[in-house]
């Protein structure tokens, strides 16, 4: 059995999503693969792992170790060892996620399993630094988050920085919308909102947001101006809600002030089966609390799963990762 510990550098790395897309993949290769969280707060109620097991039904689940305040995560190391020896039996890989930032953790348990280490960063981080704590135990680093306007410098600067201190590169990814989107209902929770209509579509991603507000443009070219758009507009201007319903790039309208939408706007979009979602608040206190949704965005979704796995096409060395997961990791 191989197991490949997925670590990273700081918090919101994106070791989940590295996780479960590596599960997948060996998953479509035909090769029987265990997923799981090492250690969690409540492994009963951990976002992480029930992402983890949604995303990836066809692998083999290993249940988290629940923290022990009173112990460092390194004393809880032979529990999972244990944990993950049952469940992965007769499994040849198994992909389990690590502790953020805790190097000492992620290699005690690298060093219990024989397993080697995958560490997700981002480029602000000390990526070096990180790496050579796992010393022989690194199989390599995935740079997560990369914004368009840094691929040049990395390319030109961090990528050669790292092979020529000897720490394998096992690929990049760029930042991108679909995997930072929040659903429909996250944002109706996160708001307070009460929905009007088709809360069915609940589950859709929301990519970006425009206000319906002072509009100089005409309405339907204004709201296609972006893709998979959420509305946030004034529940007493129904002709700007009727521009954005019309444009087919809307996945939910959120109606400021308190006020439903009238007859016709509820018709227009109930036939567009676009969910509508009331709101307390004004347009401005609405635009200004969405601001702080962010860290509650989880990677969660199977359509974030899928374009993840399209970002990595050609950016991910899937080759050296799966060598890494087959080979003995006893150096």
């Amino acid at each position: 059995m191989a197991t490949l510990i997925i670590a990273s550098t700081t918090e919101g790395a994106g070791k989940t999503a590295i996780a479960a897309a590596l599960a997948t993949r060996f998953a479509a290769s035909d090769r029987k693969v265990a997923l799981g969280k090492a250690w969690a707060d409540d492994p009963s109620s951990d976002p992480d792992a029930a992402a983890l097991h949604a995303l990836a039904p066809e692998a083999e689940a290993i249940t988290a170790v629940a923290l022990n305040g009173d112990q460092p995560a390194t004393a809880q190391v032979g529990e999972i060892a244990g944990r993950l020896n049952k469940v992965a039996a007769g499994v040849p890989v198994s992909v389990i996620e690590g502790r953020s930032g805790d190097t000492g953790s992620n290699l005690a348990l690298a060093e219990a399993v024989d397993g080697l280490v995958v560490l997700v960063a981002r480029l602000e981080d000390d990526i070096a630094g990180h790496a050579r704590v796992y010393g022989s135990r690194l199989a390599g680093v995935i740079i997560n988050g990369v914004p368009r306007y840094r691929e040049a410098s990395l390319q030109a600067e961090v990528l050669p920085a790292l092979t020529e201190a000897g720490i394998p590169v096992l690929g990049w990814l760029p930042e991108d919308r679909r995997l930072l989107a929040p659903t429909v209902d996250l944002v109706a929770e996160h708001l307070e909102g009460q929905y009007a209509l088709w809360k069915e579509h609940s589950g859709r991603l929301i990519d970006n947001f425009l206000i319906g507000g002072m509009i100089l443009d005409w309405g339907p070219l204004y709201f296609s101006s972006q893709e998979n758009v959420g509305v946030v507009v004034r529940g007493d201007r129904p002709d700007i809600q009727l521009a954005a319903v019309q444009t087919g790039t809307v996945q939910a309208m959120i109606l400021t002030k308190g006020i439903p939408p009238i007859e016709y706007v509820y018709y227009e979009a109930d036939q567009r089966e676009i969910p509508v979602v009331v709101v307390a608040t004004d347009t401005n206190e609405t635009a200004a609390k969405l601001e702080s949704l962010l860290p509650k965005i989880r990677f969660d979704h199977p359509e974030k799963l899928q374009r993840l796995l399209e970002l990595a096409d050609g950016r991910l060395d899937f080759d050296a990762i799966e060598a890494a997961a087959v080979q003995p990791a006893t150096r």
